[in-house]
């Protein structure tokens, strides 16, 4: 079937500067395009999209889907401005909930909160004694019940919190809080699971999202999980990596991916070089491998061929990172390293050296544009950690962009929501002044992903490429502010998925 698409304008993003108006897709390929003197080849069918405008479909590169998915039915934190605020609407979504039904909250973050956060027994109440999980902002800690405090080994378990007087308090970080994940997880039936990754899938192509990598991680979400999505079909393409530090991937997923190098900035376990102030202690974070692991790690994927992926935050994090992938450039060449296009995920600290060997190692700096909307500016989260100075140089999109640093933008959701719009706005006016352009923000949010994953039949509207398009009803590069533009039509593989 080839189907002529017609618009008032197309933007391929190939770097030709072109403004064809016109598509013909054949199968699952754009087979030509152009249009301008109104010309056309001939078609099985017309689809004549008037005054709308069409570009590549979104690539959101950094993904949780099924919490995203859990998420839109549960309880939404974000924007809670006190424990008392977040007990409330966990008390009120409690209520209409099935007695047997996990309470599950996202996105609380309690950067500002007055008198600290809800106990184990205020959620033990407020949820009518159901089983409780809210899921901090960064994914890094979480609040639980008594109930599923008591299940688990807390013996065992670093990052436990505990009161002055040594009582656990509810609130768990890292590994404590990725084996309350896992606990609480055991309990969601799959026909739950099931929905909630159909819903994220629904919510993505109704945004013009054509491409998801999922970061499968163990304490997240599973193993189970990831394979899910690997095997599964589904309206979104899903890409599929899975964060352990084995040399032998699991077959259908990615290594690496969000491998945690270190922590969060929200939860003070992000690493870094020089001490952060933390809740009125300092603190320098924390590795969670030691070097020589990360290095074979690349070494071992370099080798085989294999593009790897990290979770690197803080300015040390990123230098183990780093450092590691230049020890595979020395024994398995930089010709093959920068084939592999390795790469870092957040990199929200890096020095401008960082940026420089990034860029001679043909690393991807898989970022989050909304973090720096979310937490940048002179009284933002990154301030209060590290000062307003080198608050304003967290996310250096323009460094990267200058240095030539291949850039994928992802939201890393439930951490900031799927808005590939917001996080194309959010590049354009950054905080601390590294904005880019919003045409080249919208290249990173479409091609760079395709890039990451090595697709590079994929991304721009050309011919020969594969037809992931996106529609909107005025040119996204001239709209006042984009966020507003509405996605029409998404197209996956030739496929109006939404």
């Amino acid at each position: 079937m080839r189907t002529l698409v017609v618009a008032e304008g197309i933007l391929p993003l190939d770097g030709t500067g072109d403004t064809p108006r016109a598509l013909l897709l054949d199968g699952d390929r754009i087979a030509w395009r152009g249009g301008g003197g109104g010309e056309y080849p001939p078609a099985d069918q017309v689809m004549d999209l008037g005054a709308a405008w069409v570009t590549p479909a979104f690539v959101d590169a950094h993904v949780h889907a099924t919490a995203t998915g859990l998420a839109l039915s549960g309880v939404d934190l974000a924007g809670a401005r006190s424990a008392v605020e977040c007990l409330d609407r966990v008390r009120r979504h409690a209520a209409g909930a099935r007695p047997a039904e996990v309470v599950i909250g996202t996105r609380w973050d309690d950067f500002g909160w007055p008198g600290g956060r809800p106990t184990a027994a205020s959620l033990t109440e407020a949820a009518g004694g159901r089983a409780v999980l809210l899921i901090r902002v960064d994914g890094h800690s979480c609040l639980v019940d008594e109930r599923t405090l008591a299940r688990l080994d807390l013996v065992a378990l670093e990052g436990v919190d505990r009161d002055p007087a040594g009582m656990t308090t509810g609130w768990l970080r890292e590994a404590a809080s990725e084996a309350a994940m896992t606990l609480v997880r055991s309990e969601i039936s799959p026909d739950q699971l099931e929905a909630a990754r159909r819903a994220t899938c629904e919510k993505a192509v109704a945004l013009g999202i054509g491409s998801m990598h999922e970061m499968g991680h163990p304490g997240l979400s599973g193993l189970d999980d990831a394979l899910a999505w690997a095997a599964g079909e589904w309206p979104v393409e899903v890409v599929t990596w899975w964060a352990e530090l084995d040399p032998c991937p699991q077959p259908g997923l990615r290594p690496g991916g969000d491998l945690f190098l270190d922590g969060s900035i929200g939860t003070c376990t992000a690493a870094t070089s020089q001490p952060y102030s933390c809740s009125g202690a300092m603190t320098r974070g924390e590795l969670f491998h030691p070097d020589d692991a990360v290095a074979e790690f690349f070494a071992a994927h370099t080798r085989a061929g294999r593009g790897a992926g990290v979770h690197a935050i803080g300015d040390r994090a990123i230098e183990q990172a780093v450092g590691a992938i230049e020890a595979a450039a020395r024994v398995a060449g930089g010709d093959l390293v920068r084939r592999c296009r390795h790469r870092i995920e957040h990199a929200e600290l890096p020095s401008r050296d960082h940026v420089r060997r990034i860029a001679e190692l043909g690393v991807v700096a898989s970022v989050q544009p909304a973090f720096d909307a979310t937490w940048g500016g002179d009284g933002g989260l990154y301030a209060a950690r590290f000062g307003a100075r080198a608050a304003r140089d967290t996310n250096p999109f323009a460094w990267f962009a200058d240095a030539g640093v291949p850039l994928a933008f992802g939201s890393d959701s439930t951490v900031t929501p799927l808005d590939p719009w917001g996080a194309v706005v959010a590049a354009e006016r950054h905080l601390g002044g590294w904005s880019l352009s919003r045409e080249a923000a919208l290249v990173a949010h479409t091609l760079g992903g395709r890039y990451a994953a090595g697709q590079d039949d994929v991304g721009p509207l050309r011919a020969g490429f594969r037809a992931d398009l996106a529609v909107w009803p005025a040119n996204p590069l001239e709209a006042e502010d984009p966020r507003a533009l509405r996605c029409l039509a998404t197209v996956v593989a030739g496929k109006v998925v939404h």
